[in-house]
């Protein structure tokens, strides 16, 4: 799972990154001390799973830095940081998971991310319907290796090398794909799933059943995308 932490102050940013790593659970932490810096490192494309934001920040405050996440399409977890639960109100407008009361507990913490935990393996249930030979099916997101456009039929490839075809354009399909942040457009015919990228290779992703995915001009943030994900 990855992790962001914005916190202002040092010492309480390290001691919640100290908290998770000793909680037992995969996770991996990077840490801010201002929000703008934080909101540029998730405009990057790099893959976040959970934002612990601190409600009282100067400049730009949690619960801004949350609205803006949520205007700019991230969909994963935000905890919030705080020293009360007064600002209660605000957190559903942002769709907030939890919060910690400051300092925060190692119990607490453990807890915290025990759900966490939970609700992103159940999460990770989501998919897309595709109808084919009179047949409509659901293919879980986290099955699906790339999708490439051939005469019109939307070819999905999955991780088990079995393919599925749907009569549809990419403008059709994509869009329900590209809602899920492990899915990148590198070509006009091809989404793929960076999680099943083995290497980026010149002006192609490899995919780990050794498919060469071709990654066109008109896309050219699809690189550093993937490369900030497995940076990440």
């Amino acid at each position: 799972m990855n992790v962001l932490i914005c916190e202002d102050i040092g010492y309480e940013a390290e001691l919640l990154a100290d908290l998770i790593a000793d909680s037992g659970f995969d996770v991996n932490t990077t840490i801010f001390n201002n929000a703008q810096e934080a909101l540029a490192f998730a405009r990057s494309g790099v893959s976040l799973d959970v934002c612990f934001l601190d409600i009282l920040m100067p400049d730009m405050n949690g619960i801004e830095l949350a609205e803006k996440l949520r205007e700019e399409g991230y969909m994963g977890f935000i905890v919030f940081l705080t020293g009360s639960s007064s600002f209660a109100p605000e957190s559903y407008r942002v769709k907030a998971f939890d919060y910690l009361i400051k300092p925060a507990e190692p119990e607490r913490v453990k807890e915290v991310l025990t759900e966490l935990f939970k609700a992103k393996k159940s999460a990770d249930k989501g998919g897309i319907i595709i109808k084919g030979a009179g047949i409509s099916r659901m293919l879980l997101f986290r099955d699906i290796s790339h999708t490439e456009v051939i005469h019109n039929i939307v070819h999905i490839r999955l991780t088990d090398g079995t393919v599925h075809k749907t009569r549809a354009t990419l403008a059709e399909v994509g869009p329900k794909l590209l809602e899920d942040k492990r899915f990148i457009q590198c070509h006009r015919s091809f989404i793929v799933n960076m999680n099943d990228i083995l290497a980026l290779k010149g002006n192609s992703f490899i995919m780990r059943d050794g498919t060469h995915v071709p990654i066109s001009r008109s896309h050219p943030d699809a690189k550093d995308k993937y490369l900030n994900s497995i940076q990440s």
